[in-house]
C-alpha cells in the first residue's frame, strides 16, 4: 500500500498540475489532451501482455522496477515540457504510462494472493483508499505551499512529488523476499484456460464507464479553467476536499456493502454520481453568474465520493465474478481498458475543443455512457446473486 502511495503520488500530482503547467508553456487544451493520450496508449499495449508474462512469477521484482523508473520517467518529462517538442513528449507520456502499469497493475493481485481471505474487503478500500490519499495529499500541498512562497511554483511542485516517488522503493524492498504465486497457465493454453465468456461479460461495464471517463476526468481541470476560470492552487484545494470524503467514503462502503448489497453500495451510487455529474456540467450554460461555479465546486466535490467510492465494489464483483484463476488477466485487462478509452477519449476530446465543441456536451456524452454502464452493472450483480444462490 505504501510503496503504491509512493506512486500514485506522482500520478496525483499530474492529474492535478501537469495540464496547467502545459498550459503555462503554452499548448493547448486540444494539444495537451492529445499528448496525455499517448501515456495511457502504451498502458493499453502492455497492460495485457505484462499479465501473461507475470502469471505464476514473483511480482514484487517487476513492482520494484516500476519503483525505479516511474519517478525517473516523470521527471524527464517534467523537463522535457521545456523543449516544447511535441514528440519527445508523446515519448516521455508513454514511457510514463509503462512504468506507472508495473507497480499499479500488479498490486491488486499481489494484495489478493497475499493478503488475508478474511479481509478482502478490506484489503481493496484500503488500496483505492490509498490511491485517494495521495490526492489529498498533494491537493493541500499544491495549495498551502505556493501561499507560503512563490518559489513553489507548478513546475516545482512536480518536481517535488516525483522525487518523493522515489520512496517506494523502499517500501517494495521491505515485502518478503518469499510471495503466493499465481497459477501459471501455458501461452499455449490462454484461450481455453482463461474463461472469456465470464471476462468480456464483467469487462463490458468499465469499458463503457472508462471510455465516458475519459472526456472528464483527465481534462476536468481544463473545465474548471477554462469555463470558470479556476487556477490551479484553487483547483487543488478543491479537489482535497473531495478526495477527503472519498477517502471516508470508501472506508464506509464494505460496511455499506455488508448491510445493503451490492444494489446500493454499486447501482445507487453510481446513479446518484451520475446525476451530479450532468448538474455539473450544466454550469456553463451559466457560468457567467457567481452561482455558475459554487454549483460547479459543489456538485464535483459530492460527485467525487460518490463515484470513487463505489470503486471497490465494483472490483471486488467483478474479480468474484470471473473466479480465481482469471484475476491478473481482469486486472490488466481492465487496466488496458481505462487507459485505451482514455487514449481514445482525449483523442475525441482534442478533435472536439479543436472544432470548438463545448465542455457541457462532451460531459453529456459521460453521462451516457454512464448511464449504460451503471445499467449493465446491474444485471451483473444480479447475474451474479443468482450464481452464489445455485453454486
Amino acid at each position: 500500500m505504501l510503496a503504491d502511495v509512493a506512486i500514485q503520488l506522482i500520478n496525483s500530482a499530474f492529474t492535478l498540475l501537469l495540464n496547467y503547467m502545459m498550459l503555462d508553456h503554452g499548448f493547448k487544451d486540444f494539444e495537451i489532451a492529445s499528448m496525455v493520450g499517448n501515456r495511457y496508449l502504451t498502458v493499453l499495449l502492455c497492460s495485457v501482455p505484462l499479465a501473461l508474462w507475470v502469471k505464476g512469477k514473483s511480482l514484487k521484482p517487476f513492482m520494484l522496477a516500476g519503483a525505479i523508473s516511474s519517478p525517473i520517467v516523470a521527471l524527464l518529462l517534467i523537463f522535457g515540457i521545456h523543449t516544447h517538442n511535441s514528440e519527445l513528449i508523446r515519448i516521455l507520456m508513454s514511457l510514463w504510462g509503462v512504468t506507472f502499469s508495473l507497480v499499479q497493475i500488479l498490486v491488486m493481485p499481489y494484495i489478493l494472493l497475499n493478503g488475508s481471505k478474511e479481509h478482502e474487503t478490506e484489503s481493496i478500500a484500503l488500496f483505492f483508499a490509498a490511491g485517494n490519499f495521495t490526492l489529498i495529499l498533494t491537493g493541500v500541498f499544491s495549495f498551502a505551499l505556493p501561499k507560503l512562497h512563490s518559489f513553489f511554483d507548478t513546475e516545482k511542485l512536480l518536481v517535488m512529488y516525483s522525487v518523493l516517488g522515489f520512496a517506494g522503493i523502499y517500501f517494495i524492498k521491505q515485502l518478503p523476499a518469499t510471495e503466493n504465486l499465481g497459477t501459471k497457465i501455458p501461452y499455449r493454453n490462454i484461450h481455453t484456460d482463461y474463461d472469456w465468456n465470464r471476462i468480456v461479460q464483467a469487462v463490458i461495464p468499465t469499458f463503457l464507464i472508462a471510455l465516458g471517463a475519459g472526456f472528464t476526468i483527465p481534462v476536468i481541470n481544463l473545465f474548471f479553467h477554462d469555463v470558470h476560470g479556476m487556477e490551479a492552487p484553487a483547483f487543488s484545494l478543491m479537489n482535497s476536499i473531495a478526495f477527503s470524503l472519498v477517502v471516508v467514503s470508501g472506508l464506509l462502503i464494505p460496511e455499506i456493502k455488508r448491510r445493503f448489497g451490492y444494489q446500493v453500495a454499486i447501482t445507487l451510487v453510481q446513479s446518484l454520481a451520475v446525476f451530479l455529474l450532468f448538474a455539473m456540467a450544466t454550469t456553463e450554460w451559466y457560468n457567467h453568474l457567481p452561482i455558475g461555479i459554487i454549483v460547479a465546486a459543489v456538485t464535483f466535490t459530492l460527485r467525487q465520493p460518490l463515484m470513487n467510492m463505489a470503486a471497490p465494489m465494483t472490483s471486488e464483483l467483478t474479480m468474484n465474478y470471473v473466479g480465481e484463476k482469471n484475476r491478473e488477466m481482469i486486472s490488466a485487462i481492465n487496466a488496458s481498458i481505462w487507459s485505451g478509452c482514455w487514449f481514445v477519449s482525449a483523442k475525441i476530446f482534442s478533435v472536439l475543443r479543436e472544432a470548438e465543441v463545448t465542455y457541457s456536451n462532451i460531459i453529456f456524452i459521460t453521462v451516457a455512457l454512464y448511464i449504460v454502464g451503471v445499467a449493465w452493472y446491474y444485471w451483473l450483480i444480479k447475474s451474479h446473486e443468482k450464481g452464489s444462490r445455485y453454486a
